[in-house]
């Protein structure tokens, strides 16, 4: 099938943008987020991003989700107890003010922080900014989190996340689409626009920010967990082998045939169109709404394929090799430097080859403080 091109919003007005790594290490489960099974992939590594965009025309500095807090122990009590008793390895070295402050960034600039949902390793320590930066937020979130714990038990934001601070749910409707999804104009002029990427959670939003006029690169937050869960699809189908200038592992072989990676025998005859993964549908799922989600994943599949517009995932392991991270460089000669090209099938990395496990886990347990508190098996750690 043919690649889809996406008309970009038109105008030179652009951002500038870079990718953060907020130290939020995760290792879970690949039940918790991707289905079918996949043996030998026993464990999802889940770096996790946030984003600093700097609208050039204004100077207007906004972020784009948080990470999660580093003293993660002192959250609501229901998110203490799912981290406590449901994320196998956690370990989150420093607060993404504080990484923005280290940069050089001043956080009385950042105006405003775009939250693509609530989950504690995107929201961070929401309470700890400055009360004027506005919190822009998906539809059902206000009624949904506020006013904050404990005047609602099951808010996972405590109340000073939202006191005293502009809390602005995006209004999506139907006048303006880019591709498949609502979209709503931040700067009112074309440089960036926050999506309506339903599915995975309340209120789950994504961005789409003009790099320069003729490209752009999307936020995905957590639209999906892993880009095995888009690609390959029947507008870029899998290539016999893996193209040389992948960042593959170096033991991988090359050239690395992709028949190789186990879940191709499963999907006969459309194996190299067909995405390696689904989005989970189990009693662990940590997806809220599994079949919108699907939809969701289908038209960033679009996206995913435009040559103009690089997709980034909150968790993709992928940058971590390929990309230069804040605050030594900024992302808006992506296309220029060829990054869409080393990440696009860097996913297999994290695939089991002929069948066998390669990748250590991201974390190997729980971390407070940095101690390990325990194991990924939930065993206590060695003293």
């Amino acid at each position: 099938m043919a690649r889809p091109t996406l008309s970009l919003p038109k105008g030179d007005s652009i951002c500038e943008l870079s990718i953060i790594n907020t130290t939020t290490e995760i290792t879970a489960p690949p039940s918790y987020l991707v289905q079918p099974d996949i043996p030998g992939h026993e464990w999802m590594n889940l770096p996790t991003y946030a984003f600093h965009i700097v609208h050039k025309s204004t100077n207007t500095q906004l972020v784009f989700d948080l990470g999660a807090r580093k003293d993660w122990y002192n959250s609501v009590p229901h998110i203490f107890d799912l981290i406590n008793g449901h994320v196998p390895g956690l370990r989150v070295t420093k607060d993404t003010h504080e990484i923005l402050s280290d940069g050089g960034v001043d956080i009385n600039d950042i105006s405003a922080v775009v939250l693509s949902h609530w989950h504690f390793d995107h929201s961070g320590d929401t309470g700890a900014l400055p009360k004027y930066i506005k919190l822009y937020v998906g539809p059902g979130f206000e009624e949904t989190f506020l006013p904050g714990w404990p005047s609602l038990e099951s808010s996972p934001f405590p109340e000073s996340a939202f006191a005293g601070r502009d809390v602005i749910e995006v209004p999506f409707s139907d006048e303006l689409r880019i591709g498949k999804f609502q979209a709503w104009d931040y700067f009112g002029d074309g440089s960036l626009h926050i999506l309506n990427s339903p599915g995975h959670a309340v209120g789950h939003i994504a961005a789409l920010v003009k790099t320069t006029p003729d490209t752009a690169i999307f936020l995905g937050g957590d639209t999906c967990h892993f880009t095995g869960s888009v690609r390959p699809s029947e507008f870029l189908p899998m290539p016999d082998q893996i193209p040389s200038v992948t960042a593959l592992d170096p033991y991988l072989p090359r050239p690395c045939p992709c028949a190789a990676f186990t879940i191709q025998s499963r999907l006969k005859p459309k194996r190299f169109e067909v995405p390696f993964y689904n989005v989970s549908t189990g009693q662990a799922s940590f997806y809220a709404d599994p079949p919108t989600a699907e939809k969701s994943i289908s038209a960033l599949k679009e996206f995913d394929a435009d040559p103009n517009i690089l997709l980034l995932i909150a968790h993709d392991v992928a940058p971590l090799d390929a990309l230069p991270f804040f605050p030594n460089a900024n992302l808006n000669d992506w296309k220029q430097k060829g990054y869409k090209e080393a990440m696009h099938w860097a996913f297999v990395n994290e695939l089991p080859y002929e069948g066998q496990a390669r990748r250590k886990q991201l974390v190997d347990g729980l971390y407070r403080d940095g101690k390990k508190l325990r194991n990924l098996q939930f065993e206590p750690a060695e003293t």
